[in-house]
């Protein structure tokens, strides 16, 4: 390769290029809400966001119910062991669906994963709430509707963080797939007030309403994905270039043909899916052969296993048994501390959201995780000196420490973890990756929801240590697996991970106007480089 080429790659990578391409929403100035064809495409985007809307109120269901004696009434008073089953069985049912989510994904396109997702969670909770009715085995029947609920929460998990990167102006990418988790949030925190105030109620319907409510956002997710479109890119992979072309027109140039920015975005992801398939990036043998992609693919487990292996697992879904330990143990205290953990979380996860345009993928993760570690250190500290002492400032110590962590946590899971690993993935294996993620997730998830429980009875706050030693290790893992991807489009991510054996679109002109203030000509163009 000259070094000509060299510099024409290197130049046509430079950060944030793209928002100097004239467009409504970058050089134009407009607020999107002003844009039709944005506000159109947004509205069609907080569809997507049911899906985690709904994972955040059910995946805190068990930690609430556990409080409520109704529950434990309803369904035979069951074991910890017999709780940790139940946990299980939705991730159980998850890892074997999550393959099938991947090929329903690349072969007949995204949508079809959240109308199955959005049917099996209105079945899932119709039938969990029937638990315990007229002596029915109100274990048996709970236990079908967490199978049932998690074979299809798969679809959603792995398949709306690929939407929220392939639908989205790219001028608003990064921001809108932050907001994704942040539903995660909002759903938990809705849940643990609403079950708060049914801590004051007697009877089964304290439990069942609530398992009930998420009847009402799965219908609405399952009718409304019917107008959402299909992402171009995939419509690209299935040579249906027109109607690719038609959406970037529609939704990211309002309707402009003549669009500058359309036209670069749909340059670049031809010719990027082009070099995929003429490379065969989009087979499983690719997947791991080469080490652009043996690197995402580390990036991909690397998320996986903080956002599940970092003690937020703990203090989310088992809050009641921690407060045990510490010496709170009433239903109205603990429903009660849940609840204000959960608008805790709300909030950190909404300033993350705000932030995550504005700071470094690597800087946000490394301190965060630092912090975080730090803090766990405290929880297992405090935890260790109530056990020792029984002193009532260390139980108070150890629940602000609890807020804290969860807090702290969020600030990153909310914006990133759902986000990066996705960006980090080319178009190929996209899907392919995020099947990765999946099974992964599902698998560290059955390990958390039989082993937490038991751990924390038998060992209480010593099993805390193994989760500083976890953190410690994940930060180690972060300095030297996390590639910066702040300011670029998704084809020029791939330029950080592949090198310069990619396709590129010019966009020399416009680098020139975002260093020198001055707009460039217009210049769409591909430039192909191989060695």
């Amino acid at each position: 390769m000259s070094d000509t080429e060299k510099s024409a790659v290197g130049d046509s990578n430079v950060r944030g290029a793209y928002e100097h391409i004239p467009n409504a929403l970058t050089t134009g100035g407009q607020k999107w809400w002003h844009n039709k064809g944005v506000l159109q495409l947004n509205f069609f985007i907080t569809v997507i966001y049911c899906g985690q809307f709904l994972n955040g109120i059910d995946d805190n269901l068990l930690g609430g119910f556990q409080s409520l004696p109704a529950w434990r009434s309803a369904l035979g008073n069951p074991s910890q062991s017999a709780i940790g089953l139940l946990s299980s069985s939705a991730y159980i049912a998850g890892f074997f669906t999550a393959p099938i989510a991947s090929y329903v994904a690349d072969r007949w396109g995204r949508k079809w994963c959240i109308r199955w997702s959005a049917f099996t969670a209105f079945l899932g909770s119709l039938i969990g709430s029937l638990a315990g009715v007229d002596h029915s085995s109100g274990y048996a029947l709970f236990i079908t509707s967490r199978i049932i609920f998690g074979s299809g929460l798969a679809f959603s998990l792995m398949i709306s963080p690929i939407l929220l990167q392939e639908l989205p102006h790219p001028t608003q990418r990064v921001t809108l797939a932050a907001i994704f988790n942040l539903n995660y949030a909002f759903g938990s925190f809705l849940l643990a007030w609403y079950l708060f105030g049914m801590s004051y109620v007697s009877g089964n319907w304290s439990w069942r309403s609530a398992y009930l409510l998420q009847i009402i956002p799965a219908a609405y997710m399952a009718i409304a994905i019917n107008f959402v479109p299909e992402t171009p890119r995939w419509l690209m992979s299935k040579g249906r270039e027109q109607e690719a072309m038609d959406f970037l027109v529609k939704y990211h140039g309002n309707g402009d043909p003549n669009d500058e920015l359309v036209l670069f975005e749909f340059e670049e992801m031809k010719e990027a899916i082009k070099i995929e398939r003429e490379m065969k990036q989009d087979t499983w043998a690719q997947a791991f052969a080469t080490k652009g992609n043996r690197h995402r693919m580390a990036i991909v487990l690397l998320i996986v296993i903080c956002q599940n292996l970092s003690g937020s697992a703990i203090a989310g879904g088992y809050y009641g048994q921690i407060l045990n330990l510490v010496g709170i143990t009433g239903s109205t205290q603990q429903t009660g501390i849940n609840a204000g953990l959960t608008g805790t979380v709300f909030v950190c996860a909404l300033f993350g959201a705000t932030i995550v345009k504005k700071v470094p993928r690597r800087k946000m993760l490394l301190t965060t995780w630092t912090c975080l570690l730090l803090v766990q250190i405290g929880v297992t500290v405090t935890a260790a000196q109530f056990s020792l002492t029984g002193s009532l400032a260390a139980a108070r110590a150890n629940v602000a420490m609890l807020f804290l962590f969860l807090g702290t946590f969020f600030v990153v899971c909310g914006p990133l973890f759902f986000s990066y690993q996705t960006e980090c993935l080319s178009y190929s294996i996209r899907a392919k990756g995020m099947m990765v993620w999946g099974i992964s997730n599902k698998i560290i998830s059955i390990f958390n929801a039989y082993v937490n429980s038991i751990a924390l009875q038998n060992i209480g706050y010593k099993y805390y240590i193994v989760y500083c030693v976890l953190l410690f290790v994940q930060l180690v893992a972060m300095y030297f697996l996390v590639v910066e991807t702040k300011g670029y489009t998704l084809e020029e991510i791939a330029v950080l991970f592949d090198g310069e054996n990619t396709a590129h679109v010019a966009v020399n002109p416009y680098e020139t106007g975002a260093h020198s203030g001055k707009k460039g000509d217009v210049a769409v163009g591909v430039k192909e480089v191989s060695e």
